[in-house]
């Protein structure tokens, strides 16, 4: 059985189980180009080398100025949402999405396209280029999984937002609130680099360009080192060039920042069992089943314990997978496995028919809005 790695994207739902990037406030981080490159040079990376996400031309002002006229002397927050109707006006501007492009604000802007990070950091860029001061902010919500092929994807969700002295407002792709988050994290602009490289890297991986991945991540890990995502994929990127001992190191790194991380210790346990290693995989495999919300961890969990001969362990975990994931057909696919492994061929086959069935909608969907 083919044990899929686990790499972090930030796209429309983006970026992985997130600890802080600069976590010491908002006024020891980097906003705005000057302050991001001093801040680029002061971590030994030449600015020129590393992509600064945000920045606006005069075309791109001058189109903002022009969106906002009407609203020039409103608030920041009219203007903001004014500047966001924009965007899907298709009369105006029309902006579409596509989970596979992470593109600068400049590139955003020419193509009228983009996955979230693209289409954040083009509305930061402009919003910006108004004077108004939003940035990068990272939304707590449920993790959104995919598997792509024998990868692992764990995505989470990325707005713009703008702070008052009461409340953040955010702004999503879709979507405009004044509601004040219950949790959130603010992302500086170094992070902001650091996540777009981090995607880069992602898109790497999958085309087995490792060389470029591993030029990637390790600008990540320069650019936010306290940063989990970037060390996760790094480990990744290693790994598939057979740096064992380097990649465990870059999965160490990240359990030191964050000790229960799932993504990190699966990725470990793979590699633990690869080598023979069977106890310590066993181990890692535990410890990132014992908190997570990824489905396929839990079935990795699951499957270890049906070769084991535990079907009632392996039960409760893909019960914990289905129960975050229930339209997720790899969670059936496992129940399917359980019952042929108990002898009840009537059972698995009703499991194998819904995942059939959750493929096929999967299939009849894949053009429609993918945004929760």
């Amino acid at each position: 059985m083919t044990r899929p790695a686990v790499i972090h994207a930030a796209a429309c739902i983006a970026i992985l189980l997130v600890t802080g990037v600069a976590r010491s406030g908002v006024e020891a981080q980097a906003f705005g180009y000057e302050q991001w490159e001093r801040a680029v040079r002061e971590r030994g990376l030449d600015p020129d080398e590393v992509v600064f996400p945000f920045r606006a031309n005069e075309e791109m002002a001058a189109w903002a100025r022009e969106v906002t006229r009407s609203v020039a002397a409103a608030a920041p927050e009219v203007k903001l949402v004014t500047l966001q109707n924009a965007f899907f006006d298709r009369g105006e501007f029309s902006f579409s999405y596509d989970d596979q492009r992470t593109l600068t604000a400049e590139e955003a802007f020419v193509e009228h396209h983009g996955n979230c990070m693209s289409f954040t950091s083009m509305f930061i860029a402009l919003s910006r280029s108004l004077g108004i001061p939003t940035f990068l902010l990272e939304v707590e919500r449920l993790p959104g999984v995919e598997r792509d092929e024998n990868l692992v994807v764990v995505n989470r969700h990325v707005v713009a937002g703008y702070r008052t002295p009461t409340k953040i407002y955010y702004y999503d792709f879709y979507v405009t609130t004044s509601n004040s988050f219950v949790s959130h994290e603010i992302i500086d602009d170094v992070g902001a680099s650091a996540i777009y490289h981090t995607n880069h890297g992602g898109l790497a991986i999958r085309a087995d360009d490792l060389d470029e991945a591993l030029r990637q991540f390790r600008i990540a890990v320069e650019l936010a080192p306290e940063w989990v995502p970037a060390w996760v994929d790094l480990g990744v990127a290693l790994s598939r060039k057979g740096e064992i001992d380097a990649a465990l190191n870059a999965f160490q790194n990240a359990l030191e920042i964050e000790p229960d991380n799932s993504s990190a210790l699966i990725n470990m346990a793979k590699i633990f069992r690869d080598l023979g290693r069977d106890e310590e995989a066993q181990t890692a495999l535990k410890a990132a089943a014992e908190g997570t919300r990824n489905p396929f961890t839990l079935i990795a969990m699951a499957d270890v314990e049906m070769v084991r001969g535990n079907l009632d362990q392996a039960r409760k975990y893909v019960k914990r997978a289905r129960w975050w994931y229930p339209k997720e057909p790899a969670v059936y696919d496992a129940l399917c496995r359980i019952a042929r492994l108990e002898g009840d061929e009537e059972k698995a086959a009703k499991y194998s028919e819904k995942a059939s069935e959750l493929r096929r909608r999967t299939v009849k969907n894949q053009d429609h809005d993918p945004i929760d």
